[in-house]
């Protein structure tokens, strides 16, 4: 049997681990040395290797020991076992303008590892980018979306954006004001500066901040009519 874990308790887990990691009198980092928290809490070995799997947008593996990865070296194709808590990221995650993908690819590819602790069962496992040009198989969807890796990344998440450091960070870019936004996605241009500021110091992407803020409760949703009229001074009284 299969334990899933619920939002509220990869919430609870992540706050109490980083807490033991940091030490729990320490100062509410800016932000999370996640590299730092996979290699000295979680006790993993981190690899970088250049992916040869057949599906190209395969950039994450967690090794059970018993299941191999293809990876290229010296020119040639190899298969190798990846040894159960090794975690290995295609090496291209290391250009720096991967950093935030890098990231939180390692914040899922711990979350794995979480998972795995609490279900030794648990296989080897993928994480994948989705590319919106390539048609994937029913199976290959199926990977990609399935409860584990959804898991994945809300560990990754709340790891990468802990309550107490998004209290703090919503705190020191907004005098901890919930940010506006119109409709589900519009953002006015104020609020955008913001939001890279807010990205740029958690070291995470925009739109990993912005689903973080939106499960947390710290958006302030307004209707797009509202944006339209009083921001784009558009339509108005069409009578």
């Amino acid at each position: 049997m299969i334990n899933y874990i619920s939002q509220a308790e990869t919430e609870e887990l992540c706050e109490a681990m980083l807490n033991q990691y940091l030490g729990r009198d320490a100062p509410t980092p800016q932000s999370v040395d996640i590299d730092g928290f996979v290699r000295d809490y979680l006790k993993c070995t981190i690899l970088y290797e250049t992916f040869s799997e057949d599906d190209p947008n395969k950039i994450g593996f967690v090794g059970d020991g018993r299941t191999p990865l293809k990876i290229k070296r010296n020119g040639k194709v190899i298969s190798v076992v990846i040894p159960f808590k090794t975690i290995v990221l295609d090496r291209y995650l290391l250009q720096p303008e991967e950093h935030t993908h890098r990231r939180f690819t390692l914040g899922h590819e711990a979350g794995h590892i979480i998972s795995m602790q609490i279900n030794p069962d648990s296989a080897a496992c993928f994480h994948r980018t989705h590319d919106k040009e390539r048609k994937y198989t029913l199976k290959e969807m199926q990977e990609m979306y399935n409860i584990n890796e959804w898991q994945a990344n809300t560990f990754s998440a709340s790891l990468l954006m802990p309550r107490p450091v998004m209290r703090n960070t919503l705190e020191r870019f907004n005098k901890g004001k919930r940010l506006p936004v119109y409709g589900e996605a519009v953002f006015h241009p104020r609020e955008k500066v913001i939001l890279q500021k807010m990205a740029s110091a958690l070291e995470v992407s925009f739109t990993a901040l912005v689903i973080r803020l939106r499960g947390l409760g710290m958006l302030n949703y307004h209707d797009i009519s509202e944006y339209i009229k009083e921001e784009l001074h558009l339509g108005g009284d069409t009578s």
